[in-house]
């Protein structure tokens, strides 16, 4: 049962687009830190390895196969990954690939509740709710268990940003 007062209302048709900058605005830091930290090591191993084979007179033609073997390898860890995981998430979050998924999003008292188009709706506590971020297009809020609410800064029916804001962190 939802409280009646209603105090905001945000629609939001979660474009390829849009999802991919929600992702990447909240993107896992420890997994950014943990592919810099490799991309330092490769690098010294890579160093280490030209440097030895200079000293030693080897073959560049080994260097330079240590060369695109660290490029190929960067461009999974930088390019490819992410935007397979990107693909996979959306493409569970859509389930029909024909429809774009849009959700509305209504705040109330002490909680917001998601309906999809597909008719499902979730509830949130406004406890469980640990920040925001802005972006181009996309006020995101990060909530407890991995979970994050997109909301179309142009979405807002009812309400605004600045009241959800007030409301649920009550600063």
């Amino acid at each position: 049962m939802y409280p009646t007062a209603q105090i905001a209302e945000n629609h939001i048709r979660v474009t390829r687009s849009l999802f991919n900058e929600g992702m990447r605005a909240v993107e896992n830091k420890e997994y950014k830190k943990a592919i810099q930290k490799t991309t330092i090591l490769i690098a010294v191993l890579y160093l280490t390895v030209a440097v030895w084979l200079w000293y030693t007179g080897g073959s560049l033609f080994f260097l330079f196969g240590e060369s695109v073997f660290l490029a190929a390898l960067l461009f999974w860890l930088f390019i490819m990954l992410p935007n397979t995981k990107r693909r996979s998430k959306y493409k569970a979050m859509a389930q029909d690939a024909a429809n774009i998924p849009e959700r509305t999003i209504k705040f109330y008292q002490d909680q917001l509740s998601i309906t999809a188009n597909t008719g499902k709706t979730t509830v949130i506590p406004y406890d469980d709710i640990l920040n925001w971020q802005v972006t181009k297009n996309l006020y995101i809020l990060s909530c407890s268990n991995n979970v994050c609410v997109l909301l179309d800064k142009k979405g807002f029916v009812a309400g605004d940003f600045l009241t959800v804001k007030s409301k649920v962190f009550k600063e």
